[in-house]
């Protein structure tokens, strides 16, 4: 860069332009990644912020859950299907909040049925293999961390985790290929 000792070649403020370009070479990078996969970025904050939800409650009702009862698989059972209800009313909601504007017709705000009835049929067609996986894989892992004596807690941990890591990543797949966002591909009719 700079060096003072340098003999000046080149004027100071070159320098500076240099910088400003440089960063705005970045922004510039961020920003296109941003708006091409801005629709992956916010599904994948709802499903993030609704998980999270979703396993803090899954923890809470395993400890109570362990605290009650010795049944692992009644405990596992109630654990998975309470972490699933409470995720996924917040992922609607935000789901709803971050594409209202896809599905509403813009100078009347009156919806667009047609489009809401493509989205909503390819969600759910994403949103149903991201929940097998997820809760069938937290399941078993939970029962046999649980049957192994492992403590619920960290057992509902690790078992959220895993599910999750292998959910997320099938669920990124499955909406990248049938284009949920887009009119590219028409999955149902």
């Amino acid at each position: 860069m700079f060096n003072i000792t340098q003999k000046f070649t080149r004027p100071f403020c070159y320098y500076l332009t240099k910088q400003n370009e440089d960063r705005a070479v970045v922004t510039n990078l961020f920003t296109n990644f941003y708006k091409r996969y801005s629709n992956t970025i916010s599904l994948n904050k709802n499903l993030l912020i609704s998980g999270t939800v979703g396993f803090i409650v899954s923890l809470v009702v395993a400890y109570v859950s362990a605290k009650y009862s010795t049944d692992d698989f009644a405990n596992s059972a109630i654990t998975v299907i309470s972490g699933f209800f409470f995720a996924k009313i917040v992922f609607v909601v935000l789901f709803h909040f971050d594409n209202r504007k896809k599905y509403t017709k813009r100078f009347t705000g009156q919806i667009n049925f047609p489009v809401l009835k493509q989205i909503v049929k390819k969600m759910l067609f994403a949103d149903s293999i991201f929940e097998i996986i997820s809760n069938v894989t937290r399941f078993f892992i939970l029962l046999q961390l649980l049957r192994i004596e492992y403590p619920p807690i960290p057992a509902a941990t690790i078992a959220s985790l895993i599910a999750s890591s292998f959910a997320y990543l099938a669920i990124n797949l499955v909406v990248r290929r049938i284009h949920v966002f887009s009119s590219k591909k028409k999955m149902f009719s």
